[in-house]
């Protein structure tokens, strides 16, 4: 279904490449079919950068800071197929044309004040019709601003919601003003993540959901919540765990079908 060969060892002065098993052959459930990356800067318990490629905007477009601007639920302003938690992104576009932007897959948003908190993975590729933000010559209209929804490369770490007190943000998920996008990452095993979940468009956000309903004792997760702790605990299991096993897998894949 997808390339699995990953990983060098170096042995005799030579690189030999090792292979994976095929996640949806014969096997093993507890066969490791995607590596773990836990040992990567700003994935799992590793501090430092994220490593990957730049993220290119298009010309005459430039991603500002808007802390004051108020969260806004409305749901067309929901962008990607993961909804742990929110980063707000805002544009200005200098031409006075509208612009789509591309903000790829496999965006890093980093957090980006002091504190052990969640770095965020955008797990599929989303477009933004941004207009121009100038009215006209000398007066400048207001950003293009929206949300992106992340899953959580960092377990053992604190979510960006939970220091929420303000009218606007404490019922959402939302890291508003807590994340600048960095790299698109190019490690191989969160990129097969990836590559899986590309497959699979229903899981676009439509909705949003109260992370503190969670604490509540007789709570039950809700039926369309239940895919997106599927796919968060899956990437977990490749930054903080031994790795996703064949079983895990297969019942990933079970569980996004009606999403295809």
């Amino acid at each position: 279904m997808i390339c699995l060969a990953v990983g060098l060892l170096t042995g005799c002065g030579q690189e030999e490449e090792v292979v994976l098993p095929d996640p949806l052959e014969e096997g093993n459930d507890w066969d490791i079919v995607i590596s773990p990356t836990k040992d990567q800067p700003g994935i799992g318990d590793t501090l430092g950068v994220p490593v990957g490629m730049r993220w290119q905007l298009p010309e005459g477009v430039e991603v500002v800071s808007r802390p004051t601007k108020p969260f806004d639920p409305d749901p067309s302003l929901l962008y990607g197929s993961m909804n742990t938690f929110y980063a707000d992104l805002s544009f200005v576009n200098h031409r006075n044309v509208t612009v789509s932007v591309e903000v790829p897959g496999g965006l890093i948003c980093v957090f980006k004040r002091e504190g052990r908190t969640q770095n965020g993975l955008l797990t599929s590729t989303v477009r933004i019709q941004v207009p121009p933000s100038y009215v006209d010559v000398s007066t400048m209209a207001d950003t293009t601003t929206v949300y992106l929804g992340l899953a959580c490369l960092n377990y053992t770490m604190a979510f960006p919601w939970e220091e929420n007190q303000e009218w606007d943000t404490k019922d959402y998920p939302i890291g508003k003003d807590m994340y600048e996008a960095t790299v698109v990452t190019t490690d191989p095993s969160i990129r097969r993540l990836l590559i899986l979940l590309e497959e699979y468009p229903g899981l676009k956000l439509l909705r949003h959901h109260n992370p503190w309903d969670a604490l509540d004792e007789d709570y039950q997760t809700p039926e369309w919540q239940v895919i997106y702790g599927m796919i968060q605990d899956a990437l977990w299991q490749i930054t903080d765990g031994p790795g996703l096993t064949r079983g895990d897998y297969r019942r990933l894949v079970a569980a996004l079908e009606p999403y295809r």
